[in-house]
């Protein structure tokens, strides 16, 4: 089992220094990945078309601050050595594929090969609308769009010729560090998400869901993968949830999260872990429901000494 923290990207408080303390502790610790999320606007109506909350209301007002993906992690892959970054997940619709591709590609080189890409199709439709992306076509793209990734990633001269992008005549240098290419975590709760999963990723990568949510899904993966002839096994599976301890004296301030978090004292969070292991789950992804960076660095150190060591051990 492998474990990985998402970086406070979000929110009035957020400023480099903090963020320098708390990816440099997290490696320390010895995590696997730090991760960030994506949203390039938020509308000042509101939504309601958030996938993971009764009401479909968004967590976050839309006068704070949230810092962009790619941005962020060239920030931390120039303060760390060792952990790998991720996107947890950029949406793929919302770019150029080939300026994508070129800064995935950049901060795997920059980063020494530590780059995880994860990728989601989006879910908000005014953000689609004002970036003048398709909100009708974003599985379709965001399919294409992962082609062309691999096709730039890979090839000497890439051509490429899709329903909603084609090239040709062209070199796209450096290639990523990794080979054959970054992997490709796919995100998504959806059976349209795990059918993406299997046929064009490296993982399946379901965020605020609930660990009976991904078991149920578990054998629909493996027959998808199956049926285009992958072994199930070459497919990582990764959850992402909110944490939050409840017996090392925090405050009881949180931010306003989601479904699927995984609240409880360290023995429930260790059965908890546990349990994911014995469905086959491989990695998890924990955020925070407080904004504190004292609060956060109390949770990611204590996940480390009362949880991941025993687990490891």
């Amino acid at each position: 089992m492998k474990f990985g923290f998402g970086i406070p990207n979000a929110g009035a408080a957020i400023n480099g220094a903090d963020i320098v303390k708390y990816v440099q502790r997290v490696e320390q610790l010895g995590y696997e990945s730090i991760w960030t999320g994506d949203h390039i606007i938020l509308p000042t109506g509101g939504t309601t078309q958030y996938p993971y909350t009764a009401d479909g209301s968004f967590p976050l007002a839309s006068t704070e601050n949230f810092l962009e993906p790619f941005t962020l992690l060239a920030y931390v892959a120039a303060v760390t050595k060792r952990v790998k970054i991720g996107t947890t997940v950029i949406i793929l619709p919302y770019r150029n594929p080939i300026e994508q591709a070129k800064m995935l590609s950049c901060l795997d080189v920059l980063s020494g090969g530590r780059l995880i890409c994860g990728v989601g199709v989006g879910w908000l439709e005014k953000e689609f609308e004002v970036l003048g992306a398709s909100y009708k076509d974003r599985g379709p793209v965001s399919d294409e769009y992962i082609e062309i990734f691999k096709t730039l990633w890979t090839e000497d001269e890439p051509t490429f010729n899709g329903r909603f992008y084609s090239f040709d005549g062209i070199t796209m240098y450096p290639k990523p560090v990794q080979k054959p290419h970054p992997p490709i975590w796919v995100g998504g709760h959806s059976k349209a998400a795990v059918r993406r999963a299997a046929r064009l990723g490296d993982a399946w990568h379901p965020t605020r869901q609930t660990r009976e949510h991904v078991a149920q899904h578990l054998p629909y993966l493996r027959e998808e993968a199956e049926r285009i002839g992958r072994d199930p096994r070459t497919i990582t599976i990764s959850l992402k949830r909110s944490l939050e301890f409840t017996d090392i004296g925090l405050s009881g301030q949180v931010l306003r999260r989601s479904g699927g978090s995984l609240i409880g004292t360290t023995q429930d969070v260790i059965d908890d872990v546990r349990r994911c292991q014995d469905i086959g789950i491989d990695q998890l992804t924990f955020d925070f429901r407080t904004g504190r960076l004292d609060e956060v660095l109390t949770i990611v150190e204590h996940f480390a000494t009362a949880v991941m060591a025993k687990i490891e051990g």
